[in-house]
């Protein structure tokens, strides 16, 4: 003979499931949230400006395949220290480099830019978010010009 059977009445099925229900709803009453004291004053940084001398760059007309390059030159008029977290470009073909240091206020500073422009033809416009602890947060610059394709030599050229 095994053991019996057990089957739960109805009424034990609803006492079981107000159980759980109470037992979850106190846990949400009762959780505590962390300590964000010290995040929330890394989170809230000092404003500041950023200024360009120029933010677009007409590289006019080039042959496919060259390298545009071109430095964006700017100064920190805010009165705190800038800090360029990221310069985001919309392809691969953009590479840019920055400051990685806090520039002072009325520091100078540097974004320098690269654009392989093979592979592109025609009008092209490449446009950059410097993202910094400016308000607003994005500063736009823009690259852009018009790449012609280039000649491929023939037998008789050659």
């Amino acid at each position: 003979m095994g053991l019996p059977y057990f089957y739960p009445s109805r009424q034990f099925i609803m006492k079981i499931t107000t159980f759980i229900f109470c037992f979850f709803l106190s846990d949400l009453l009762f959780a505590q949230s962390a300590d964000t004291s010290k995040t929330d004053s890394l989170l809230i940084r000092a404003k500041t400006t950023i200024t360009f001398d120029s933010a677009f760059y007409d590289f006019g007309t080039v042959k496919q395949g060259v390298m545009v390059k071109r430095t964006f030159r700017f100064t920190n008029t805010g009165a705190d220290s800038l800090r360029i977290s990221n310069v985001k470009v919309t392809c691969g073909c953009t590479v840019p480099e920055w400051p990685k240091e806090p520039v002072p206020p009325g520091g100078k500073g540097e974004i320098k830019v690269e654009f392989n422009t093979a592979d592109k033809v025609g009008r092209q416009l490449r446009i950059l978010r410097v993202v910094a602890n400016t308000e607003p947060e994005e500063t736009l610059l823009q690259l852009g010009g018009e790449i012609k394709v280039a000649k491929k030599k023939t037998r008789k050229q050659r």
